[in-house]
């Protein structure tokens, strides 16, 4: 008889992994394996875990295929060491990396998800980038060209009615920097 077992991880510090569990439950997985974000993504005893209990005939279930891997390379060695086991893979989300799909899917339906996981895998980096950059108390992006002084004289300026473009030309910035310093001042009455 197939079973089928889920497999999830916490991509992002703090979001957690059971609505991915849930999810993985509601389609049938008899046992959901879960790493958290602080794993290496190296050595996550969760999917050692869930591997070794895999059984020829399995189903390896994830809700998406950025849940099992950390790159495009180890999802693929990670795919082809379960067909080569006789273990069928299926990705809630991405019904063309499906082992059954697979057979039925033409090549650019596969190079496409591919290219999918590619995407998220870059976007589940980035934002954990910028969770951890935000935790440190930096925030992401260029620094603004407006300091202290030169908002305060900005605001100054506008009292005497002066356009943008006039504020931008003598603190030597663009209009759309004024304009932003000055849409995040707070209003006074």
């Amino acid at each position: 008889m197939t079973r089928l077992v889920g497999y999830t991880r916490e991509l992002t510090p703090g979001t957690g992994t059971a609505a991915d569990a849930a999810d993985l439950t509601a389609a049938g997985a008899v046992r959901v394996f879960t790493d958290d974000a602080a794993t290496d993504p190296r050595k996550r005893p969760g999917l050692a875990e869930c591997l070794a209990f895999l059984e020829p005939g399995d189903v390896l279930v994830v809700s998406s295929s950025a849940q099992l891997s950390h790159a495009v390379t180890h999802f693929l060695s990670t795919f082809t060491g379960l067909s080569e086991r006789g273990v069928r893979f299926r990705s809630l989300s991405e019904p063309a990396l499906c082992t059954d799909a697979l057979s039925g899917a033409g090549p650019t339906e596969v190079v496409a998800a591919l290219e999918g996981l590619r995407r998220r895998l870059v976007s589940v980096r980035t934002r954990a980038g910028m969770a951890s950059a935000a935790a440190s108390g930096k925030r992401p992006g260029r620094p603004t060209v407006m300091t202290p002084e030169k908002v305060a004289m900005a605001l100054e300026l506008r009292r005497l009615n002066r356009p943008v473009t006039h504020i931008a030309r003598v603190l030597g910035v663009s209009p759309n920097s004024v304009q932003r310093a000055l849409d995040h001042l707070p209003r006074t009455p």
